[in-house]
């Protein structure tokens, strides 16, 4: 009963958003054709939906599939110019929640093509949520996706799994915005529920959101392990230049190299690769130490 309950909430959500962003005439075909998809993890979806042939253009925070490399790019995600994006021609603009910025997205709906917004992905209700919703688009008379019931069970048993373990080392997140800040990753994220579902703890779970980092906080929460993006582990310089930081040097898991990356493609929300990057992280942080 609780299920049918929540099939009808997704589905009558699902309506009200699609068509409270643009409303068509009846009898139009309202199935998009050509598709500029916004945020990495929106991307995913389309592609996974089968239906990348349609994309037209991304924004520069979508790297995956390999497909995404060859498509123009519309800038990134929270930088948008209603000029770049209807010069490629959409009839339809599928755009991760926070894109923008907003009186740009407005501006668009106010010519005519469609705006989707999708709810930012960070746990598996949402993840399904926003499969189905993506699905509906091209699939009306469709309110639940295989792809997100799967993607949703496959998270629900890794999470069971998660919480049977004895052992639960803390992890703390580190991101380079590129401006010599580091930002870690609080509640209500995607890396929270990521981390949470390997069974380990996230050592930034009393913030919320994406926060900057101070030296007394990391020291102060001195993790079992370091998560980073393979990106931000590239632009340290590798394992050895963190170790002579002057400042993550002094973290134990630092000094000891337990250090765990992520592909950096995933920070942005939850999608279909999610349950991998949870079971390979999960085989890391299970692995013996030598």
């Amino acid at each position: 009963m609780l299920n049918l309950f929540y099939k009808i909430i997704v589905r009558f959500f699902a309506c009200t958003l699609l068509f409270s962003i643009s409303s068509p005439s009846f009898g139009d075909d309202i199935s998009p054709k050509k598709i500029i998809t916004i945020g990495g993890p929106v991307t995913e979806i389309v592609f996974a939906l089968g239906e990348g042939a349609k994309v037209i253009a991304t924004d520069t925070t979508s790297k995956f599939p390999q497909q995404t490399f060859t498509l123009p790019k519309v800038g990134y995600m929270r930088q948008l110019s209603v000029e770049g994006l209807l010069s490629l021609g959409p009839d339809h603009i599928i755009a991760l929640e926070g894109s923008g910025p907003t009186h740009v997205l407005e501006a668009i709906k106010n010519t005519g093509v469609q705006v989707t917004l999708i709810p930012e992905l960070v746990n598996p209700e949402r993840i399904e949520q926003g499969i189905n919703l993506i699905s509906i688009l091209f699939n009306p008379s469709s309110s639940n996706s295989k792809l997100g019931t799967e993607v949703k069970e496959q998270l629900e048993e890794q999470l069971k799994s998660a919480e049977t373990r004895t052992v639960r080392p803390s992890v703390l997140f580190l991101l380079n915005t590129g401006h010599g800040n580091l930002m870690t990753a609080g509640k209500d994220t995607a890396i929270d529920t990521i981390i949470r579902y390997t069974g380990a703890i996230n050592s930034a779970a009393d913030l919320k959101g994406f926060k900057p980092l101070s030296t007394e906080y990391m020291i102060s929460h001195s993790p079992d392990y370091v998560l980073l993006s393979q990106r931000t582990l590239d632009q340290a310089g590798g394992i050895s230049q963190l170790q002579s930081d002057p400042v993550l040097g002094q973290l134990n898991a630092v000094k000891e190299s337990r250090i765990l990356t992520i592909d950096g493609t995933l920070l942005l929300g939850l999608g279909p690769r999610t349950p991998k990057a949870i079971q390979e992280l999960t085989a890391e942080l299970l692995k013996p130490a030598l």
